[in-house]
């Protein structure tokens, strides 16, 4: 094979071995200027023109622990330690290499083992590690383990199982995994199954997190939330961007994944219960303060909670039930759902209170307009329950010329986009409710966000799914809005049979609550409903009437014209006549 012709500045004029030397020396003036990417790969190009060299492997192993790639750091100090044995700071890197992999007994005994091999100033640097690996011992396995083991014992077998399985690493093709399980075996993407947590426990995790961190990094630990929240930043990672995405991908979970591997050194040299007692070793002392932190939070979530309440009922006299419903599921959904008993020992009652002055917003709704008899026809009962009679009318007619009425055809729905995010977060709230007040208003609300983008059959069925929850909690008021919905999703539909039968259902709930104004409202509601059935029934009877007529009609001009069709067929009486004479004639 002829090799291509180079030119003169491409031609290397250096033996192999004084070429793997410069390669070597470009490696350590890299790793001098923490450029540690490009001094890796100078020193694997120095090591491809001769492996067997053990000061290429020592500067490689030194730059691999630098970048957080402990284990090549421990492969590259072993091959180095096996062509040159008899090296002070090639096996002080093996016993660094260990300490990071967080194996103190196996640095323990390297130490232990180069401080008989060395002596002098060259064991110094030996048993200075030492003492610091003794140290460790002492934070670890110490006096802090004892009250650790018994607060935390109950959870060792949970943890260690989860840990088995997280280890065990099936290498069998996915076709024969997912038969054996009973699964479809063709799956070309699989669906990840999503784990529920509930809200009180994503927020421990979280502060778990947070604490975590700030622990070990002080200040600093709010870069790390950051890093942590920046690999799923669409901001940043644009699906548009076909190369630059999956680059900042990458970089993004690598440095995360080098910050979480220091952390957990940090962590095995000095547990969390370790730092956790050197802030307050005394127990007498961290026991109050506990106390006192406790009384602190149970005093401000008091006060906020009053607050919450003073804001509610402000609201509820506004009238603003759209308002109030978003108030009302914030407070609920984002801040006492996190609350435990212990903080909040009030919680049951006010959850109650909250729930039933939302339950009685909804009822101050359904009041009879001043100007509801100047309304005529299928538009009364629909303006009556407050729901939109035409909604052409919100649509906005094209002009030409004026920009506010132009609408891209691929325009996003804002309120389509708040429905699809609003009602997951109700259906997965449904999965950790307790009680039934609570189960009641989370029905009703899917049912009312149903009921705005007009499916009402939904909304029907997440009504009836509320009534029967406020059957078990005993609350009248709940029963009454949530068959309200279903009235409105009936008239919506001008089922006027079945808007009769809620409406019914609905007069005999408001008797139970004892309000003149509900009463008088749902009976109102009734004779409505009832005009509008009669005016059925009379179109109807009209309407049977004049087909009974038309076929009367019909049926009257169709015997006229076979009657003349008959009679234009016969034979005339004269004929009839003129034929017997002659025949009499004849006879004669």
């Amino acid at each position: 094979m002829v090799e291509p012709a180079l030119q003169p500045w491409e031609r290397i004029a250096w033996t192999p071995e004084q070429e793997q030397v410069i390669y070597r020396d470009w490696g350590l003036f890299y790793t001098h200027k923490q450029q540690l990417d490009k001094a890796v790969h100078y020193y694997n190009k120095s090591l491809d023109l001769q492996a067997d060299d053990p000061k290429a492997l020592y500067f490689r192993s030194r730059c691999k622990r630098n970048i957080a790639q402990t284990e090549g750091a421990l492969d590259d100090g072993r091959a180095a330690s096996a062509l040159d044995d008899y090296n002070a700071p090639l096996n002080l890197e093996i016993c660094d290499a260990l300490y990071e992999l967080n194996q103190f007994e196996n640095c323990k005994v390297e130490l232990h083992d180069n401080t008989r091999k060395y002596c002098n100033k060259k064991v110094t640097a030996f048993l200075n590690r030492l003492v610091v690996v003794d140290e460790n011992f002492k934070d670890t396995l110490g006096d802090t383990l004892g009250p650790f083991i018994i607060k935390n014992g109950k959870h060792f077998d949970d943890v260690l199982e989860a840990f088995k399985r997280s280890q065990h690493v099936d290498t069998r093709p996915l076709w024969k995994r997912l038969k054996e399980d009973d699964k479809c075996d063709v799956l070309s993407i699989l669906e990840k199954e999503e784990i529920l947590l509930s809200p009180r426990e994503l927020a421990r995790r979280h502060r778990a997190f947070k604490v975590f961190n700030q622990i070990y990094f002080n200040k600093s630990w709010i870069d790390v939330l950051f890093l942590k929240q920046l690999r799923e930043n669409k901001n940043l990672l644009w699906a548009q961007s076909k190369v630059s995405t999956p680059f900042l991908r990458d970089l993004c979970n690598t440095k995360y994944d080098v910050l979480r591997k220091f952390l957990k050194m940090l962590q095995a040299r000095s547990p969390l219960y370790t730092e956790q007692w050197r802030k307050c070793p005394n127990k007498r002392i961290g026991a109050k303060r506990k106390e006192e932190h406790l009384n602190r939070v149970q005093y401000q979530t008091r006060r906020t909670m009053f607050s919450q309440l003073r804001a509610i009922r402000r609201l509820r006299e506004e009238g603003d039930i759209d308002k109030l419903s978003k108030y009302v599921e914030e407070v609920m959904g984002d801040y006492v759902v996190l609350k435990t008993h212990r903080v909040m020992p009030w919680k049951f009652e006010f959850i109650n209170e909250v729930y039933n002055i939302l339950a009685l917003a909804h009822a101050d709704g359904y009041t009879l307009m001043d100007d509801i008899l100047e309304t005529y026809g299928k538009e009364r009962l629909l303006r009556l329950l407050r729901m939109p009679t035409d909604k052409y009318k919100d649509i906005v007619q094209f002009v030409f010329g004026d920009k506010s009425t132009y609408r891209e055809p691929d325009a996003v729905d804002y309120s389509l986009v708040a429905y699809k995010k609003f009602l997951p977060r109700l259906e997965k709230r449904m999965i950790f409710a307790r009680y039934s007040i609570e189960k009641c208003y989370l029905l009703h609300e899917i049912a009312r966000a149903h009921l705005k983008q007009s499916h009402f059959d939904e909304c029907c069925s997440w009504a009836r799914k509320a009534i029967e929850e406020s059957k078990i909690c005993n609350s009248i008021i709940w029963h009454f809005v949530s068959i309200m919905l279903i009235v409105k999703a009936h008239a919506a539909l001008h089922k006027i049979e079945r808007g009769k039968e809620a409406l019914e259902e609905a007069l005999s709930v408001a008797q139970k609550l004892q309000n003149p104004l509900l009463c008088s409202f749902v009976e109102f509601c009734l004779a409505i409903n009832e005009e509008e059935i009669a005016l059925k029934k009379r179109s109807q009877s009209l309407e049977s009437v004049r087909k009974r007529r038309s076929r009367v009609s019909l049926g009257s001009r169709y015997s006229m014209q076979s009657k003349n069709s008959t009679e234009d067929n016969a034979p005339s009486s004269s004929v009839l006549g003129a034929g017997a004479s002659d025949g009499g004639g004849d006879g004669m």
